[in-house]
């Protein structure tokens, strides 16, 4: 709960000491177990029960931290080779870029909560949801009632208060542990969505994904 807070009400605070004591374990942790306990969740209503069961929950926790790992590792070494180039500080690591993106994480996972939240409210039908089971909170707000390429859809999605949460804290501790500057630091994480957005685009067009025409109504 400490993690959680700090992250939430002084990140500020959470920057200052990963200077000296960059820790990623518990926010790691605070993640996977959040996630996990989504995915039980959404078993729950999917099959109307509560029974839990061991070997599922098992996996999901061994599948869920191995791509946070994956993703996570991947991150950090852009944002951490990028911001040298950008003149980063001697002191700035990698350990460093990885505690930060780690904590950060936490922003997505409550995102992934209000995205369950507002989808079981039942405010669309499922029919009406431009992404299956994403609650449209971005830019995506206004293809709603609309026909669209899904490519259009997901960069749009990405542009919600969750993503530019994520992303301004990020930048944020970037300047404050690096001492490249705000600017500069803007570009660094600015330059981290798009690459992601790309590559999922890449993979939706790699999986045959060309058009939707869902409507609200």
């Amino acid at each position: 709960m400490k993690t959680l807070r700090t992250v939430l009400w002084a990140p500020g605070e959470l920057f200052r000491r990963m200077e000296s004591r960059p820790t990623w374990r518990p926010a790691f942790l605070v993640v996977v177990l959040g996630n996990v306990l989504l995915t039980w969740l959404n078993s729950c209503l999917r099959w109307s029960s509560i029974a839990i069961d061991l070997s599922v929950v098992v996996g999901s926790t061994i599948s869920i931290a191995a791509i946070l790992l994956v993703l996570w590792l991947m991150l950090s070494l852009f944002l951490y080779f990028f911001s040298i180039l950008l003149g980063a500080q001697k002191w700035f690591t990698y350990r460093i870029v990885f505690s930060l993106v780690s904590h950060c994480g936490i922003i997505f996972l409550i995102g992934e909560y209000v995205n369950f939240i507002l989808l079981r409210l039942g405010l669309l039908k499922s029919t009406s949801l431009l992404l299956p089971n994403r609650f449209p909170i971005g830019l995506d707000l206004l293809l709603i009632g609309k026909s669209a390429s899904i490519s259009l859809v997901v960069l749009l999605h990405s542009i919600n208060p969750f993503t530019i949460w994520y992303f301004a804290t990020m930048a944020v501790g970037i300047s404050m542990l690096a001492r490249i500057g705000k600017r500069r630091a803007v570009l660094v994480v600015v330059s981290a969505w798009a690459i992601g957005v790309a590559f999922a685009l890449l993979l939706i067009s790699g999986l045959g994904g060309t058009n939707i025409g869902i409507r609200a109504g």
